[in-house]
């Protein structure tokens, strides 16, 4: 398959195969920092030396493999997409018109872009999409470029984490720490977490305030709330 690929609907399909045949054209690095994730599309020579390329073959070159990228136009209209992107919004998104956004997404894009405010000419923070499904989630987020009118949506998909002391502890939590939310969680009293764990209540409210601290709440609640949103298994 060539680098692009031309579809009835108009959008271009973009795979690795041949993208080095892709037209290369000036560009500089783009370094996106109003995600939740901090995304540097780093714009690099070609292997023949000629100019840097574009940004959609950088796109291609750096997260084709694992991650779906799509162009769209302010209308959401798309002009380019890779083919992960397509198997994703496949896998997601039924029943859909091929190589398009699916009218969903497209709503979700709508509202994202009208939300979107400025400070200078930095764009504000846009909510990434969780959508779950069968034990995975595909991420959406959304990175405009407005000056070059261009809007990207990076899709990445993910095994869905559980709710279990080891992935607490991914969350900068102790493993004791990571024991006291679990059993919090599972509605214990600070006495009834102390028996389970062998320990003091004056111990497991020490460990509480460590994680209230770690996490940046005050309550119980609000402990179990972020560490689910954090795992991605509800939405912020």
């Amino acid at each position: 398959m060539n680098s692009q690929t031309q579809n009835r609907q108009g959008a271009v399909i973009l795979t690795s195969e041949g993208i080095d045949k892709f037209p290369p054209a000036k560009t500089e690095a783009k370094s996106y920092e109003n995600c939740y994730e901090h995304y540097t599309l780093e714009a690099l020579g070609d292997r023949t030396g000629k100019e840097p390329d574009t940004l959609i073959k950088v796109i291609v070159q750096q997260i084709l493999d694992r991650v779906g990228a799509i162009v769209v136009e302010i209308t959401g209209e798309v002009q380019f997409m890779t083919q992960r992107a397509e198997e994703l919004l496949s896998q997601y998104f039924l029943p859909r018109i091929p190589y398009s956004l699916p009218e969903s997404l497209q709503h979700w894009f709508k509202d994202q872009m009208a939300r979107l405010t400025f400070n200078g000419d930095v764009p504000s923070r846009c909510l990434p999409l969780h959508i779950q499904q069968a034990g995975r989630q595909l991420i959406v987020r959304l990175i405009p470029d407005p000056i070059n009118e261009q809007y990207l949506l990076l899709l990445e998909e993910k095994e869905l984490q559980s709710f279990s002391i080891p992935t607490l502890e991914l969350l900068g939590l102790t493993k004791r720490e990571a024991e006291v939310l679990f059993w919090i969680a599972k509605d214990k009293s600070n006495a009834g977490i102390a028996k389970v764990l062998g320990c003091s209540e004056g111990t497991v409210r020490k460990h509480l305030e460590h994680l209230y601290g770690k996490l940046n709440v005050q309550t119980r609640t609000a402990a179990v709330m972020v560490a689910l949103e954090k795992l991605g298994l509800v939405n912020g």
